[in-house]
């Protein structure tokens, strides 16, 4: 059947229409963050060539990247679609103990008034007279990891970043020695440090409120002033010593100094949260641990093993329940074995924390499916022959125990390290990576 000529004419219309609308550049209308995401998807040279703003620029170089990684990066940077950067993170991948480690790239200066979040890797910090000091005054975020750089930098670098709320530290080389002197640092955190970094020293950090230890280490941390430190996170805390009168704990090798406590040289009232992972649960590094802490709220325990002989109904136990006030609201222990020593030490907590509001054990290797497909089929799961046995304790109440099977993330999973330290979105940095709740 023959068209109509008036479909004919409206037909052709649209289809000229659609012609013209062809030619229109519907990219450019995009808002400006939804195009440097896109651009931040392409491939390195790729996002580097386009003509749309840029806001976030990410790469990292292999080890066997051949020629001047250094010098490749400088040309990608000085493209004008990153003319107004405002995060950037790149690892240039050198070799630990490299004698020449690549130097950052000169072109991140231009970003001085632009960028609010930064990871430097894989580089060095130039040196000399001829060194031009960054200045960052917008920069919120910093991450310097597997950098090569001296005392003196660091110290001017960090003067240079007014606005900064959270650093991460990892591999540090060139200095033994880290100094923190900032009033707008929040989070602070650590990873391994096989290299030059011995002792870092808070000496004046007003507003910090977190401190992350990432990995067993051999760094003397002081703390000279941090009125506000309300969240620890330790790695690995195999012994705390609380000597009375004294101005340090130690945590291993980690040490901190309470002289900025005016009121008392012997507690530290600020701290509300800690996590830590154990090898041996032991209830005395506990009750120490309480002493130091007396308004401690949360408690997080990664354990590795059976566990100390907590045998905790001793004379010396009786005599402190008396005089020790535990104040904690919620304890989570991952990897809960059930055995005598770790049931004795939830069972001293369900019948002396009085404030106690959550007592969460994920068990030791258990499946999830696992109890699923043994709960479908009328079968009695760990789970419940566990939760069967502290629900027999005086006091235990089923609105306060909780045992489930492992989360799948351990409590100091490295690969979400940077988040915990970066994230100030909420109070307890714990909860939203493990929804413990």
């Amino acid at each position: 059947m023959a068209m109509p000529a008036g479909a004919k004419r409206e037909r052709r219309a649209r289809l000229d229409e659609d012609g013209e609308e062809e030619l229109v550049d519907r990219i450019s209308r995009l808002p400006d963050d939804v195009l440097g995401n896109i651009v931040s998807f392409l491939p390195t040279v790729a996002g580097a060539r386009t003509q749309g703003p840029g806001r976030r620029f990410c790469t990292e170089f292999s080890y066997f990247d051949p020629g001047d990684r250094s010098a490749t990066l400088d040309g990608w940077l000085r493209s004008p679609a990153l003319n107004n950067l405002q995060e950037l993170k790149f690892d240039l991948s050198f070799i630990p103990y490299q004698a020449s480690p690549p130097l950052l790239p000169a072109s991140v200066h231009r970003f001085s008034s632009t960028l609010r979040a930064a990871s430097f890797g894989g580089c060095a910090f130039p040196e000399g007279n001829g060194a031009s000091p960054l200045h960052l005054p917008l920069l919120k975020q910093l991450s310097l990891l597997n950098v090569r750089i001296s005392e003196t930098s660091f110290n001017a670098l960090l003067a240079a970043c007014p606005a900064l709320q959270s650093l991460l530290l990892g591999y540090i080389m060139g200095c033994s020695r880290v100094q923190i002197v900032s009033q707008s640092l929040r989070s602070i955190g650590l990873l391994h440090t096989y290299c030059n970094l011995q002792q870092l020293i808070i000496k004046d950090a007003p507003y910090l409120e977190r401190f992350f230890e990432g990995s067993a280490m051999e760094v003397t941390v002081s703390v000279v002033s941090a009125p506000k430190l309300h969240v620890l996170a330790l790695h690995s805390a195999y012994n705390l010593r609380h000597d009375v009168g004294s101005t340090t704990f130690q945590f291993r090798r980690t040490v901190f100094q309470r002289s900025c406590i005016p009121s008392s040289k012997t507690v530290v009232h600020s701290m509300k949260v800690i996590a830590l992972t154990q090898p041996d649960l032991c209830l005395d590094m506990v009750i120490n641990l309480l002493k130091c802490f007396p308004c401690l709220e949360k408690l997080y325990i990664e354990t590795h093993k059976a566990g100390k002989k907590n045998t905790w109904c001793r004379q010396k136990y009786k005599n402190l329940i008396g005089t020790l006030e535990i104040r904690l609201k919620k304890i989570v222990l991952t990897n809960y074995r059930g055995n005598r020593s770790h049931f004795n030490f939830a069972k001293f907590f369900v019948l002396n924390a009085r404030m106690l509001q959550s007592m969460r054990l994920e068990l030791f290797d258990q499946n999830p499916r696992s109890t699923e497909i043994d709960r479908r089929r009328g079968r009695s799961t760990e789970i419940d022959r566990q939760r069967g046995r502290l629900l027999q304790i005086k006091k235990a109440s089923r609105d306060i125990l909780d045992v489930v099977a492992k989360n799948s993330c351990s409590l100091m999973l490295s690969i979400a390290f940077a988040e915990q330290v970066h994230d100030l979105s909420i109070a307890d940095p714990f909860v939203k990576l493990h929804n413990w709740k």
